[in-house]
């Protein structure tokens, strides 16, 4: 293919754009988390001021301890002897077991499943927390409120889109164990299981009326979905199950086999399920030989295809296109072979992320994912050099310029390098860094050139580096990367560890840790860092940035932030970049 390498990316940016401006100051517009969740992280801004939003941990849960065994109790730090009918659980005990609870972690169907992700939106003035698959909103969560919901994308008609899981429901099983050799036979065993329609769905959402995508495939565990983002043409984009892989076919044969007999334990459903929840754990052991943070595979049962979708103004199908990895899969490959639509611009051209073997001859140990983009039917790849390891395209703009991160192995070590490409000229760019080696994820691009994302500040080699918020000029790439934090200035009460979505009047969308106190089980106020969202509004003036190396002392020591909500924010979490899939 026809690819041209640069340093840094200029020329390929629209004429329109000219001038080289200074760094911007911001001023700080909270939004206040509810009640109901402990964390807020934002998602995307449109020009209307509408934040999309994804809230974490419910705070008010509606625990059923029937439900939970005493091990797993232990594990959140509650004695045996605790009576739920007569004691309570202290603010530190809750959130412990909340944590253990949650559907990624929870990998048994007789314990108790939980909603612990809700999607949220801000108008300027008020969060909102819509119920969508659960029957009560506001960050209720119970057995019956257990559907996660996130908002993944937004467009200027205030269309929200993301992903949904089904609420769990509960059934009892009874089985006939075997009798031992000699003995009498054993009294009918009842299990009580949890069981869902489907695993995922493709969420559409106007404010009042919701639309739910399904998927070409929708064997055993109902099949998966999601909707990354929405443009200003109804032309959505994500992924959808369009097959069962080879390997989930030989542990679904095996389940098959195993659960016809009367003495079974497990259901097809209950055993299938596990698989699922193994597969989407898993880990890149084959790139364990390099430093670095393990790669989340995000595998699943099924292998996924990035679809774009042509919706109608009520979220309705009209048509839709499927798109297959950058290489076919090796016979001998049995494992996940998906591909990942995370954006589109306005011109319907998609790009995100594609399962493919690594060097000139593939094998099965080489399998990687790369940044693709996804244009009329054809899966490209946006860079082929064998410096990179992994990575994805994250975003792209009106003037058709992509974003987004490759990891390379820098002195020994997986870093996240930034890049920008130019479709229409098959440019492909490595762009600044804070300093070398660290790890820079682009988050979004506006038509004007600024880039947003999540950098790492810290020198030291440690996997637990802390991260901020910048953005980025491509037309003034001399001024390179601008801390966020120093543009809000160095008293803020707020240390801004990552910028999630920029508009067109250059407002900003960022996480930020922040000190929230709470009463603990001896009456004494304590203190916990939360994330919390806010909209960075530009301001005119002389860039300031800290006004001494006091300040910056100051500051660096509010940035500590718990490892906990530094996973949310970093590749290889259950959504990475946009929350799951971009790892």
């Amino acid at each position: 293919m026809k690819q041209f390498k640069t340093r840094l990316l200029v020329a390929t940016v629209a004429a329109s754009l000219s001038g080289v401006a200074a760094a911007q100051n911001y001023t700080v517009q909270p939004i206040v988390t509810p009640e109901s969740v402990q964390n807020t992280y934002g998602v995307a801004l449109n020009d209307q001021g509408l934040a999309a939003l994804h809230m974490r941990l419910p705070l008010a849960a509606d625990i059923n301890f029937d439900l939970i065994s005493d091990s797993l109790l232990v594990e959140a730090g509650i004695p045996p002897e605790f009576d739920p009918a007569t004691d309570e659980l202290t603010y530190q005990q809750y959130i412990a077991l909340v944590r253990r609870l949650e559907d990624r972690v929870n990998g048994s169907l007789t314990t108790l499943r939980l909603a612990v992700n809700f999607a949220g939106d801000y108008d300027g003035q008020t969060v909102a927390l819509p119920a969508l698959l659960n029957s009560a909103g506001n960050g209720a969560s119970s057995q019956l409120n257990s559907a996660d919901h996130q908002f993944l994308g937004l467009n200027q008609n205030n269309i929200r889109v993301g992903i949904a899981s089904a609420p769990y429901t509960r059934f009892d099983h009874t089985f006939q164990p075997e009798a031992q050799e000699g003995g009498d036979t054993p009294e009918p065993v009842t299990i009580n299981y949890a069981t869902r329609e489907f695993t995922s769905r493709a969420l559409w959402y106007d404010g009042t009326n919701q639309q739910l995508l399904a998927p070409a495939e929708q064997s055993i565990l109902g099949g998966e979905s999601g909707l990354f983002d929405i443009n200003e043409n109804n032309v959505a984009v994500g992924f959808q199950s369009v097959a069962v892989t080879p390997q989930a076919q030989t542990r679904i044969d095996t389940c098959t086999e195993s659960t016809s007999e009367p003495s079974s334990s497990t259901t097809l459903y209950t055993c299938v399920w596990g698989a699922w929840h193994t597969y989407q754990g898993g880990t890149a052991s084959n790139l364990s030989s390099f430093n670095g943070s393990q790669l989340a595979t995000n595998g699943s049962i099924y292998d996924m295809h990035a679809t774009v979708w042509q919706l109608d103004a009520q979220g309705a199908v009209i048509s839709e296109t499927t798109y297959a990895p950058l290489m076919e899969r090796l016979e001998a490959d049995d494992f996940h072979w998906s591909t990942y639509a995370y954006a589109v611009n306005n011109n319907d051209i998609a790009v995100g992320q594609s399962w493919t073997y690594y060097g000139e001859e593939p094998v099965v140990g080489g399998r990687i994912k790369m940044p693709a983009i996804f244009i009329n039917g054809e899966t490209r790849a946006v860079t082929t050099s064998e410096e990179y390891l992994w990575g994805a395209a994250t975003d792209i703009n009106d003037n058709d310029i992509a974003i987004g991160y490759v990891l390379q192995n820098i002195q020994g070590s997986r870093r996240a390098v930034p890049f920008s490409y130019s479709v229409q000229d098959d440019t492909f760019t490595t762009l600044p860094t804070l300093f070398t080696g660290s790890a820079t994820y682009p988050k979004a691009i506006n038509n004007q050139g600024i880039i947003v994302g999540s950098a790492e500040i810290d020198t030291q080699i440690d996997s637990a580096r802390r991260r901020v918020g910048y953005y980025f000029d491509l037309n003034n790439p001399e001024q390179g990367l601008v801390n966020l934090n120093e543009a809000i200035g160095c008293d803020s009460e707020y240390f801004i560890v990552s910028a999630e979505s920029i508009n067109e009047q250059n407002q900003i969308l960022v996480t930020a840790t922040a000190e929230r106190e709470y009463t603990d089980e001896n009456g004494d106020v304590q203190t916990e860092q939360v994330a919390e969202s806010l909209i960075l509004n530009p301001e005119s003036g002389e860039f300031t940035g800290c006004t001494s190396d006091e300040d910056k002392v100051v500051r660096q020591g509010a940035a500590t932030t718990p490892w906990s909500i530094a996973c949310m924010l970093l590749i290889g979490g259950l959504i990475t970049l946009r929350r799951k899939f971009i790892s």
